[in-house]
């Protein structure tokens, strides 16, 4: 009798130490949104800027966590624009940086210096209407004034389309910004 109790306990701390101790995962718990193609190389795409600097995310725009993705050179992949602050001794220096994808390596393809204190917008979309998606970028200048860059593709490199000046949200929608910019 006590051979069949102490098989019985063995059996019982076995199964207990097999399944741990812990209550199951509720379903609610086990459910998660999938993981979308851009924000599994936002890490990636972080690993290429310099060391320390810091994504600056715009409060409008297409960008997710200070990255935007579109096609701007027309090739039909996606190119990523990355909005970043990098911190030297005596000043913070905004930058954009446009990266693509070559040979399955992302690779930073073209940067420029932003301007003023912060980023305003960021995103991709095709402003001059000439079929490429192209690099929106609008910097607070200070004052409550704002100036939105435009750079597009053209022979193999990112190119400052036009300039203009603005106060207040930047709306891209019905804004007929391809005729008040000002080349």
């Amino acid at each position: 009798m006590l051979g069949k109790q102490m098989w019985t306990g063995l059996i019982v701390t076995t199964l207990l130490w097999i399944g741990g101790c812990s209550m199951p995962a509720t379903p609610i718990d086990l459910i998660k949104s999938p993981l979308s193609e851009e924000n599994l190389h936002s890490d990636i795409l972080r690993t290429l800027l310099p060391d320390g600097a810091r994504l600056l995310v715009s409060a409008h725009g297409e960008g997710s966590k200070g990255i935007s993705f579109g096609d701007v050179d027309g090739d039909g992949i996606d190119e990523a624009v990355v909005v970043y602050e990098e911190s030297s001794r005596n000043e913070r220096i905004r930058k954009a940086a446009l990266l693509k994808q070559q040979d399955e390596e992302w690779q930073i393809v073209w940067d420029t210096k932003g301007f003023g204190y912060g980023l305003d917008y960021a995103g991709i979309a095709d402003v001059n209407e000439d079929g490429l998606s192209d690099i929106i970028l609008g910097w607070t200048l200070g004052a409550g004034e704002k100036g939105l860059d435009v750079y597009v593709w053209r022979d193999n490199a990112m190119t400052l389309w036009g300039k203009k000046g603005y106060r207040g949200q930047f709306d891209l929608g019905g804004s007929g910004l391809s005729i008040q910019l000002h080349r």
